[in-house]
């Protein structure tokens, strides 16, 4: 789960251009703390968002990454998700 208090997002570095983003509110051997992955490509940096539906993307900064993480957990923000379509229960003929 993200948290709106930015302080509590940390990129956590994997190497010299690649992190963790991380929600310090939740456990560490919690896997739900893992926000997303991100990495420096092309002059800007990749998110790769862990467990809310959400496709890669591409930022200008970090703090563009985390702004957007901030945004993720607002009540008003939307989701990718769809509810699926109920099954009908017609008998079959």
């Amino acid at each position: 789960m993200i948290t709106v208090d930015q302080q509590n997002l940390v990129f956590e570095p994997l190497d010299e251009s690649a992190w963790r983003l991380c929600d310090t509110n939740i456990d560490e051997h919690d896997a739900a703390r893992l926000v997303a992955y991100v990495e420096r490509v092309d002059g800007g940096y990749e998110a790769i968002w862990l467990g809310l539906g959400m496709r890669p993307s591409w930022y200008a900064s970090r703090d563009d990454v985390l702004r957007t993480a901030q945004g993720l957990r607002r009540p008003d923000a939307t989701t990718t998700r769809s509810i699926p379509d109920p099954i009908s229960l017609v008998t079959p003929v």
